[in-house]
Order: structure tokens, then C-alpha cells, then sequence
């Protein structure tokens, strides 16, 4: 139940104006406010989290993503081992179902920049090229949140 109260939530917040003030349409794919948090200096890593909404008909697959940023992003999913240890895992892509809101969140799948050039500092707004197996290549601008930020904050409209 929890996941479908998350899925409706998330589809929400593509489709209205609290979402509208930083998202992005490439074809049927929907982007929803992509964000990431401060680091620290000397950190080579930061996580990058957005709701995505696949509007068409078919599947399509988030295959890479880019950023001058940092010298790698990579496509992450976070594991329960038997131990009830968390790991993350690369991914070769992110699958998008028709209909069905695919959220990179914190504690969940994500985006990880490797190899940062920069702290990064809340305000900036980090370039990241997304690319889609279907949909094609976009770059949007990541939001640079504060520290310990669990979640983006609502647009200022």
C-alpha cells in the first residue's frame, strides 16, 4: 500500500506546479526536480535523486548520464544482503515502465557523480546530461541542496 501511496505522490508532483518550477519533458519521459546535496571539501562523490514519469506507451531505459561535473556518473541501486547489510550496485540502465513513477531517492536507486572536480555548494546547479535508450538526450541542471537533506524542497511559486 505504502508503494502505491508513493507512486500516486510522486505522479502528483510531476503534474502540478509544485514540480514545475524545475522539471523537464524529453518526448514521453517526464523529469521531475533533480537534486543533490552539499559536500564537503576533498569529497569525489555526491548522489543525485529525481522522480521520472514515462508517459509513452513503451518502456524506455535511462543508459547514461554525464556531467562536466564529475569524471563519471553512474546509475546506482542500493541491495539487502542477507545480512541485512546495504550495498550499493551499478547499473547498466534505469528501467522506465509506461505509467509507473520511477524515483531515484535517498536510502534507494540514484545517480552517482564520481570523481567531483568541485565541492559542491548549496544554490549551484550542477549540468547533467541524461541520456535515453528512446527518448533521446537532455541536459538539466541539478539543484544543490543542503546538507542532510532527505528530500528536495518545494518550488517557490
Amino acid at each position: 500500500m505504502k508503494k502505491i501511496a508513493l507512486c500516486f505522490l510522486l505522479l502528483a508532483l510531476l503534474l502540478t506546479g509544485a514540480a514545475e518550477a524545475h522539471s523537464y519533458i524529453l518526448g514521453a519521459i517526464k523529469i521531475g526536480h533533480i537534486w543533490t546535496r552539499t559536500t564537503p571539501a576533498g569529497a569525489t562523490t555526491a548522489a543525485i535523486y529525481a522522480p521520472f514519469l514515462n508517459t509513452g506507451a513503451v518502456t524506455d531505459h535511462l543508459v547514461s548520464a554525464t556531467s562536466p561535473w564529475a569524471q563519471a556518473v553512474q546509475i546506482h541501486t542500493v541491495l539487502t544482503s542477507d545480512t541485512g547489510m546495504k550495498m550499493m550496485q551499478k547499473q547498466d540502465e534505469l528501467e522506465l515502465p509506461p505509467n509507473q513513477p520511477v524515483a531515484l531517492r535517498p536510502g534507494g536507486a540514484h545517480l552517482m557523480a564520481i570523481g567531483l572536480r568541485q565541492p559542491l555548494q548549496a544554490g549551484d546547479k550542477m549540468p547533467l546530461t541524461l541520456t535515453f535508450e528512446t527518448a533521446g538526450s537532455i541536459t538539466v541542471d541539478v539543484m544543490v541542496e543542503a546538507a542532510g537533506a532527505m528530500a528536495a524542497p518545494p518550488a517557490n511559486n
